[in-house]
């Protein structure tokens, strides 16, 4: 039996993570960004002194999407990182606003990677 969603982000503080990019290919949206993990995480890392969190690359892929609705925000030129203000999933449905703007979907399988 798979995990479930919940357990997908285990020892990951999404809502501190960095959106880097947003690809939507036929049926499927994958969201590129610098996790921020926390302690308890397999690649966490003690974060430098600059630093306030252990940013990892990754990715969220949603597969099998019936319901897609994107909202660009205004971004300043050359934005390459995007903060996150709000993440929900609730069974099949997935809502986020970010500074990249609000994405809300329902896909039949999300899928965590961590590179």
């Amino acid at each position: 039996m798979g995990k479930s969603v919940a357990s997908r982000f285990d020892n990951i503080a999404v809502e501190r993570s960095m959106l880097l990019g947003v690809i939507v290919d036929d049926d499927q949206l994958t969201l590129e960004l610098d996790f921020c993990l926390e302690p308890g995480h397999p690649d966490y890392e003690a974060p430098g002194s600059e630093e306030e969190c252990c940013f990892h690359p990754g990715m969220i892929r949603f597969g099998g999407i019936t319901t897609l609705n994107l909202e660009r925000a205004h971004a300043e030129p050359g934005q390459r990182r995007f903060a996150i203000q709000e993440f929900t999933i609730e069974g099949t449905k997935f809502a986020m606003a970010c500074d990249w703007g609000a994405i809300h979907l329902q896909a039949r399988s999300i899928r965590v990677l961590t590179e």
